[in-house]
C-alpha cells in the first residue's frame, strides 16, 4: 500500500512544481505588462506635449502652401548640393589617405635636411648674424643707416674695381713686398747704403709707381667736391 503510494505523491508534488513556476511567469508576464501600461502612458504625455508645442509653433508660423512648395524645391536643390559636397568629401578624404605617405615622407626628409644644416653650423651663423645686425642697428643712427643706403653704389663700383685682375695682382705684391720688408728689414743702414739702395733700379720702379698713384690720387681729389664736415657747418651756422 505504501508503495503504491509513493509514485502518486511524487507525481503530485511534480504538479505541484510546475504550478508554482507557472503562477510566477504569469505574475512576471503582470509586472511586464504594467511596465508596458505605464511607459505607453508616459510617452503619450510626452507625445501630446510634443505635438502641443509643435502645434504652438506651427500656428505662430504663418506658413502658405507656396512657401512649403518653395521649401520642398529648395530642399530637393540643396539635397543635390548635399549629395555633391558628401561626394566631395568622399574624394578628398581618399586624397588624404594617398599624400599621407607623401606628406609623412616630405616631413622626414625636411627634418633630415634640417639636422644636417645644424651639423654643418648654419643656423649658429644665422643666429650669429642676427646678433651681428642687431649691434650694427644699435650702433648707428637713422642717419647713418641713410648715407650707407646712398654710398652702397660707390661700393660696388670699389669692390668692382678692386676685383680686377691687374688690381688683385697689385695688392698681392704690395702686401708680399711688406711681409719680405718685415722678414728682412736692417733698420741699421747707413746714409749711403740707403742712397745706393734708393738708386737701384727696382727702388726706382717703386718711386716710379708711387709718384704716379699720388698723381692719380691727387687729381682725383681735385674734381671731388670736398665733403663738408658737421664741425664746419656748425661754425658756418
Amino acid at each position: 500500500m505504501t508503495m503504491t503510494n509513493t509514485p502518486v505523491e511524487d507525481r503530485i508534488t511534480e504538479l505541484n512544481a510546475k504550478l508554482d513556476y507557472i503562477v510566477e511567469e504569469i505574475h512576471h508576464l503582470r509586472r511586464l505588462r504594467n511596465s508596458a501600461e505605464d511607459l505607453v502612458a508616459d510617452l503619450s504625455l510626452v507625445g501630446k506635449d510634443a505635438m502641443g508645442e509643435a502645434a504652438a509653433a506651427l500656428s505662430a508660423v504663418d506658413l502658405r502652401p507656396q512657401d512649403a512648395i518653395q521649401l520642398l524645391k529648395t530642399v530637393l536643390v540643396d539635397a543635390r548640393l548635399l549629395t555633391t559636397a558628401l561626394q566631395q568629401l568622399e574624394s578628398a578624404s581618399d586624397f588624404v589617405q594617398d599624400a599621407q605617405p607623401i606628406v609623412r615622407d616630405l616631413y622626414q626628409q625636411a627634418v633630415t635636411h634640417l639636422q644636417q644644416l645644424e651639423e654643418k653650423g648654419y643656423f649658429n651663423t644665422a643666429r650669429s648674424g642676427v646678433r651681428i645686425a642687431d649691434a650694427l642697428i644699435q650702433a648707428h643712427s637713422a642717419e647713418d643707416l641713410k648715407q650707407v643706403e646712398a654710398s652702397i653704389p660707390q661700393l660696388i663700383g670699389f669692390l668692382r674695381e678692386l676685383t680686377r685682375p691687374e688690381v688683385l695682382e697689385a695688392l698681392e705684391s704690395i702686401i708680399h713686398g711688406f711681409g719680405r720688408v718685415q722678414a728682412t728689414m736692417n733698420v741699421n743702414k747707413s746714409i749711403f747704403q740707403i742712397v745706393r739702395d734708393l738708386n737701384s733700379p727696382n727702388a726706382r720702379r717703386g718711386t716710379a709707381i708711387l709718384v704716379e698713384f699720388l698723381k692719380i690720387v691727387g687729381e682725383r681729389s681735385s674734381t671731388v667736391a670736398p665733403a663738408t664736415s658737421p664741425a664746419a657747418t656748425a661754425q658756418e651756422k
